[in-house]
C-alpha cells in the first residue's frame, strides 16, 4: 500500500486513486528561459521516482508536466518583466527564441537523466484559448475585476484562500501601502490576464476580450489541469516554494470555477541547498547539468545523489557529495556485471530486496538504498549464483530507481583474455607479467580481485 504524505492535510496518508488503476498526476514545470539548475532536477527526478513507484504499485499514471513559456514575471507579485522577454533582451534575441531553446533544452534532458516520459509536456503558449475561456468564465461567476494593467482574481470571494499556504491575510493586507500596484483590491489578489504596455510591443501577446495582452503565471496550470486530466486530480506535485503563492493561486481560480477540489494529494519537495543557502537562479549561485557534466559526473550520479536524502527534508548539494555518490553507483555498477563473471550453474536463490517496501513508505529513498545496500552486503561475497537471478533483480532496481545498472556493458574478449593470462602468470609466479597485465587492464579503467573460486574483474569507475 502507497503512503503519501500530503500537504493538504499536513499528514502521511493511504494513497487511493479516483479511478483505479488510473492516476492523473500534475507536475509544475519549468519556467523556460535558462538552463536548469541541480535543485530543478531534485525535484524532477524525485517526481520521476512517484511515478516509477506508481507503476510498480499497479498503477498506471497520466502524468502531465507543463512548459511555462510565457506568463512568469520576475516578481511573484505580478510585477516586473516577463522572465522570458528579460533573457531575451539580456541576449539580443526574442522571446519566442528562448522558449524554444530552453523548453528543448528540458526535453532533451529528460532523456538524459532517464526519465519515464510523461504523457503530455504542454506549453502555456499553445493554450492561450483555454487560458481566455478559464478567465472568462470565472468573469461570468464574479471572481474577477480589472484595473489599469490587467484583469486579476478577488481573493476575497474565495474564503478559504488562506487555508492551504496558512497565510495571515491580516499581516499581508497591512503590508499592502507598500504594493507596486495600489489599485487592487487586496494585497493577495493575482493577475488572470496582464494587458501590453501601450507604448512597446511584446514579443508574445495577444488579443483577448479585455485587451492586448498575455497570461497571467497561474492560469495556464489550471487551464491545463482541466484539459488533460479533469477538474480534480489525484496528485499536484511541485516545489515547496509554490505553495504560498503558486499554488495557492491555482487552488483558488481552479476550484473557484469548478466547485470541486483541485486535487486530493498535493505532494511537495523541498529546498536543495549550496553552501547553506537555497539554490536559486534569482541568487545567482546555480550549478547546471552541464556544469556537472563538464566535471565528469553522470546523469545517474546526480539522479543516485537526489535519492540519497528524502524528497520532504532540506538537501545539500555539493561536489564532495557527488564523488561519495558516484563511488556508491560504481559498486552498484560492479555488482551488475557479475552477471557476466558466472562460476558455475548454482541453485542458490538472491535475498529479498525490499525496494518497494521502502518507496511505497512516503517514497523513503534513504530507507531504500539502505536495503539495497544490506542486499549487497549478504551477496557480494559470493558469485555462485545464476546470471538470470542478477538479471531479474537489476531490472527491478533500474525500474524502480532509473539507474541503468541492466544496461552496465560487458568487458570485450580481448580484454578477457589479458584477465587469463595474468592468472596464468600468477599460477606460474610471474609476478612481473602480471602486474604488467594489471596495470594494462586498469588503463582501460578495470581492476581485477583474485578469490580463492578464481578472479572477478570489476570496474575502476
Amino acid at each position: 500500500m502507497l503512503r503519501l504524505y500530503n500537504t493538504l492535510t499536513r499528514e502521511v496518508e493511504d494513497f487511493s486513486a479516483q479511478q483505479p488503476p488510473l492516476v492523473t498526476i500534475y507536475t509544475c514545470g519549468p519556467t523556460v528561459y535558462d538552463y536548469m539548475h541541480v535543485g530543478n532536477w531534485f525535484t524532477f527526478i524525485r517526481y520521476d521516482l512517484l511515478i516509477r513507484t506508481l507503476k510498480a504499485s499497479g498503477f498506471e499514471p497520466n502524468w502531465v508536466i507543463n512548459i511555462t513559456d510565457v506568463g512568469h514575471l520576475t516578481s511573484d507579485a505580478d510585477e516586473g518583466e516577463d522572465k522570458l522577454a528579460k533573457k531575451a533582451a539580456n541576449e539580443g534575441k526574442n522571446a519566442w527564441d528562448i522558449a524554444q531553446f530552453y523548453g528543448d533544452y528540458f526535453i532533451e534532458s529528460l532523456t538524459k537523466l532517464n526519465f519515464t516520459p510523461p504523457t503530455q509536456i504542454p506549453k502555456a503558449t499553445d493554450h492561450i484559448n483555454e487560458q481566455i475561456d478559464f478567465i472568462l468564465k470565472l468573469e461570468a461567476k464574479g471572481y474577477t475585476y480589472r484595473i489599469t494593467d490587467g484583469i486579476y482574481f478577488n481573493t476575497a470571494k474565495f474564503p478559504s484562500y488562506a487555508d492551504f499556504a496558512q497565510l495571515d491575510l491580516d499581516e499581508q493586507q497591512a503590508g499592502a501601502r507598500v504594493e507596486v500596484n495600489p489599485e487592487k483590491l487586496q494585497a493577495n489578489d493575482f493577475a488572470l490576464w496582464k494587458f501590453s504596455p501601450s507604448d512597446q510591443k511584446r514579443d508574445m501577446e495577444w488579443d483577448s476580450p479585455w485587451g492586448k495582452g498575455f497570461p497571467g503565471w497561474h492560469i495556464e496550470c489550471s487551464a491545463m489541469c482541466l484539459k488533460y486530466l479533469g477538474p480534480t486530480l489525484d496528485i499536484h506535485s511541485g516545489g515547496i516554494d509554490h505553495i504560498p503563492v503558486h499554488h495557492t493561486n491555482e487552488i483558488a481560480q481552479s476550484e473557484a470555477l469548478n466547485d470541486a477540489p483541485l486535487a486530493k494529494y498535493w505532494v511537495h519537495t523541498n529546498h536543495i541547498l549550496l553552501s547553506d543557502n537555497k539554490i536559486s537562479k534569482s541568487l545567482g549561485n546555480t550549478i547546471t547539468l552541464e556544469d556537472i557534466m563538464a566535471k565528469g559526473f553522470s546523469g545517474e550520479t546526480l539522479r543516485l545523489l537526489a535519492l540519497e536524502s528524502h524528497y520532504r527534508t532540506q538537501s545539500k548539494f555539493s561536489y564532495e557529495a557527488m564523488r561519495a555518490a558516484q563511488a556508491r553507483l560504481v559498486r552498484y555498477r560492479n555488482f551488475a556485471v557479475l552477471r557476466y563473471q558466472q562460476k558455475g550453474d548454482y541453485e542458490e536463490h538472491l535475498a529479498p530486496l525490499e525496494l518497494l517496501t521502502q518507496l511505497e513508505n512516503d517514497l523513503n529513498t534513504p530507507l531504500a538504498l539502505a536495503a539495497l545496500e544490506a542486499w549487497l552486503d549478504q551477496i557480494e561475497p559470493s558469485s555462485h549464483f545464476k546470471a538470470a537471478e542478477i538479471e531479474t533483480r537489476l531490472k527491478l532496481i533500474d525500474n524502480l530507481l532509473g539507474l541503468k545498472l541492466s544496461t552496465v556493458p560487458d568487458i570485450s574478449e580481448q580484454q578477457k583474455q589479458l584477465i587469463k593470462e595474468r592468472e596464468q602468470a600468477r599460477n606460474n609466479q610471474d609476478w612481473t607479467t602480471a602486474d604488467a597485465l594489471r596495470a594494462q587492464l586498469e588503463q582501460a579503467n578495470i581492476t581485477v580481485l583474485d578469490r580463492l573460486d578464481g578472479p572477478i574483474w570489476q570496474y575502476l569507475s
